[in-house]
Formats: structure tokens, sequence, C-alpha cells
């Protein structure tokens, strides 16, 4: 409790006391004004660029690897798709004959995708691979790191008159500049027996292009070499590849083309 200064004290003591209170709390009432008036711009001046980098996280897209393809020809690409989109694929197999399967894809959340394949397009494939219809989901285990990207799936091959065929797969990526890096590790199960399969896709981010090349281990032991090249559009994407096997008898096993749209 500070001294109370009453003219009615009447004792000189009391009255020096008042006035050396005066004298020296004047300084201090104006040291505080000063140092209010000090914070009252260094602290807007400290917290502008936090507001301001919250304000930016807010609008700059997702972090991740930027999508340099949305398909490979036989390989795996670790990118789901994002929450609420839909992207269809035209897929041709062109050799002897050419079988076009449609492939929709669509993103329940960033990091969880489910897909659907249908039969081919074109009579007469059923009872080889074209015939079936595959169900498959992905899971995005590192969505947003990067330079790194884990993926998770699961597939599920259904044709006429056979039983269902699985296929879980792990698939990773790495980013070294405009280079990308998926592996993928998959095994194809049915009638109780397992075949594993690999690949290996390397990718250029040349702008609008992208040139790709995919080593490829399939699961009836051949060995492939792809190399391909995409182009991208207005939201749309075109590829061409032609496959290389060098453990079969024909080399060269036709081409592969695909069109793939987002809306």
């Amino acid at each position: 409790m500070g001294t109370r200064c009453q003219p009615s004290a009447g004792v000189a003591p009391v009255l020096r006391a008042c006035d050396a209170a005066r004298s020296t709390g004047a300084p201090f009432l104006r040291s505080t004004r000063g140092m209010n008036s000090r914070l009252s711009i260094i602290v807007p001046w400290l917290a502008a660029p936090l507001l301001a980098a919250g304000a930016a996280a807010q609008q700059a897209p997702r972090a991740g690897l930027p999508q340099l393809a949305q398909e490979l020809f036989l390989a795996e690409t670790v990118y789901p798709q994002e929450q609420g989109e839909v992207q269809l694929t035209l897929y041709s197999r062109v050799n002897a004959g050419s079988h076009t399967r449609v492939l929709a894809e669509y993103g329940v959340t960033d990091r969880l995708q489910l897909q659907l394949v249908t039969p081919a397009l074109e009579r007469g494939a059923a009872g080889d691979e074209e015939g079936a219809y595959d169900a498959g989901v992905l899971y995005a285990l590192l969505p947003f790191a990067r330079p790194l990207a884990l993926s998770m799936s699961l597939e599920a091959s259904f044709a006429h008159g056979a039983a269902p065929q699985w296929e879980p797969a792990v698939i990773a990526a790495r980013a070294w500049g405009r280079v990308q890096l998926h592996g993928t590790a998959a095994a194809e199960l049915a009638g109780g027996e397992a075949e594993p399969w690999g690949a290996l896709a390397g990718l250029v981010d040349a702008g609008r292009a992208t040139p790709t090349l995919e080593l490829v281990r399939s699961a009836d032991h051949q060995d492939y070499v792809v190399p391909g090249l995409f182009v991208h559009r207005d939201g749309a994407e075109l590829g061409v590849a032609v496959p290389v096997c060098l453990s079969c008898d024909q080399r060269i096993e036709g081409f592969r083309a695909m069109l793939t749209i987002e809306f």
C-alpha cells in the first residue's frame, strides 16, 4: 500500500516522504509507458511472420512427391488419389490383337484409394487376365513425406469360373531432384500358391513430358524392360511404351497405350 499524502497530516517527515514518492514515481511511470510503446511495435512485428506462415500453409497444396505419371505400364506408382478425386484410365495392350481395359480410381481420403478394373472391352478376351474384374484398395503410409513415399495395396481378381486371385503389394518411392524411383514388391496368391513379382521404375520430370523406364520380374518368371513416355496436357495424360521381354523367344510384345483423365 502506498503512503497516503494528506495535507492534514501536519508532519514534516510525512510531507517529505510524499514529495520523494512523487519525484521518484514520475520516471517510473514514464519508463512503463515507454516500454508499453515499444512492446506495441515489437509484438506485431514478431507475430506477422507466424501469421503469414499459417495463412500460406492453409493455401499451399499438400506436400509429397509430385505426380510425374498417374500410372505405369507394368510397375506400380505410389501416389494415391486426393480426397473426392476420380481418375479414369483407358489401358490398351496391342499385340496380335487389341485389348482395352478401363481403370477407375476414387480418393476416399487423401490416403485411402479405391479402384476397379473392367474386363477387356473387346469381345473374345474372356478366359485370360483381360477377362477378369479387378478390385483393389491402396493406402498411403507416408503420403506427405518428401523425398520419400510409401504405400501398400491389396487387389482381388475375379475371373469367370475361377477362384479369386489376391495380390498384396508394397510400393515405395524416392526422389532425387527431377528423378523419381518407384519400387514394387508383390505376390500373386491363388490356389494355395504364391508367385512373387517385383518392379523398379525410373521417372524423369521433363516438364510436360515424363520419360520412364521399368524393369520388371513377372510372376511367371519373365524379365521385362519397358521404355515409355508420358505427355501431360490440360488434366489429361497420354502414354505409350514398348515392352521388351528379355527371357522370351519373341522379344517385342507389341506396344502399350494409356490415356488418363482426372476430374
